[in-house]
């Protein structure tokens, strides 16, 4: 099954038309109707009832509709947070300082960060050189 089925799947159950369903997503006619079939063969129902101009949705259709809806929404969300952590804006950062650095300076700094880069967790290692570094 691939993405590009289900959207295809989507529009056509929303726009009630494989023409306009075609048009919303920048494609011809034929390619929608290829990807509806083939998704039609592999799940084995049919999914829409074609009369004509005419497209509605089968018992099928209906029950895969919320199922489509949150496959999409998964990868979106998989990309969004691929993406977030690319823009530095999730994950982790491991900071070493001397004692009086740590307590003097650092605080402010990453109170700064943190409101810019709420997401992204610290872990401030503070101490002996010798021991930030082994730490670290």
């Amino acid at each position: 099954m691939e993405l590009a089925q289900l959207e295809a799947f989507l529009q056509v159950a929303h726009h009630r038309s494989f023409s306009r369903a075609a048009e919303a997503l920048f494609l011809t006619q034929p390619s929608v109707t290829a990807r509806i079939q083939s998704l039609e063969r592999e799940l084995g129902e049919r999914l829409f009832e074609r009369s004509g101009r005419s497209v509605s949705l089968t018992d099928a259709g209906i029950a895969f509709i919320p199922h489509a809806q949150r496959a999409l929404t998964a990868v979106q969300e998989g990309a969004d947070a691929i993406d977030a952590v690319r823009h530095g804006e999730v994950g982790s950062i491991r900071i070493g300082a001397s004692s009086s650095i740590g307590t003097y300076n650092l605080p402010d700094v990453l109170e700064r960060f943190r409101d810019i880069r709420p997401g992204v967790h610290v872990n401030l290692t503070t101490g002996q050189t010798e021991e930030v570094v082994e730490r670290l």
